[in-house]
């Protein structure tokens, strides 16, 4: 049987959020007079926001709360027009929905922001559940808050698979008991994801879906 339950992780999977997290996080290293590699940044990110900071903090000698606080402001003035979502997770939500599915996310963003994001695009319509830092659940890899969303939406683990851009993602969706998907051109070390795509449309054969 095909999946009927596409897990979603938001940013870097739904949506192309990291270019304006990294363009912040060189720009707030930058009023400390640090010019850093972004590609050396993209790098730390795929870990978390978190792990870049306190690493790049304490490469240049910085107080990684005021790291963190400067780099918050500046993404915050990021129009959400430039943080747009990927158009071919898009795609596959749409058609999984017109196929009888569901799609749910589960992220560590707070509900008002993300929700911010999905009235925007208006693609708010396409989730059945959704999960967020609100809450309450451990930060992925604990696979807490995948957990409950499987649980009160009463779904078969094999019906299930779980789609993120990060090796938390993948480690909590298999502690959880269902499939992971890792969308992304790295493959970290010392884990397997169950499926690994470089582009949304490779995501179509895995899922038994027509795309037309």
């Amino acid at each position: 049987m095909p999946f009927q339950h596409l897990i979603w992780d938001f940013d870097g999977t739904l949506f192309d959020t990291y270019p304006a997290i990294n363009a912040s996080v060189c720009d707030a290293l930058a009023e400390h007079g640090v010019k850093v590699d972004p590609e050396f940044v993209a790098d730390l990110l795929v870990e978390t926001l978190g792990f870049c900071i306190e690493t790049l903090a304490m490469q240049h000698d910085l107080d990684p709360e005021q790291l963190r606080e400067r780099t918050d402001e500046i993404r915050s003035a990021v129009p959400l027009s430039e943080r747009p979502p990927f158009e071919g997770a898009m795609r596959i939500c749409r058609r999984a929905q017109e196929d009888g599915r569901q799609n749910h996310i589960v992220t560590h963003r707070v509900r008002d922001s993300l929700m911010s994001y999905l009235t925007l695009y208006k693609v708010d319509g396409l989730f059945a559940d959704i999960i967020t830092a609100d809450d309450g659940y451990p930060r992925k890899p604990n696979p807490a808050s995948i957990v409950a969303l499987i649980d009160r939406n009463k779904i078969p683990r094999v019906e299930a698979l779980y789609i993120g851009d990060r090796k938390l993602d993948v480690l909590a969706a298999q502690k959880a008991g269902i499939k992971a998907c890792l969308y992304s051109h790295r493959t970290p070390d010392g884990f397997s994801p169950d499926f690994q795509v470089v582009e949304f449309d490779e995501l179509w054969p895995i899922l038994e879906l027509d795309p037309v």
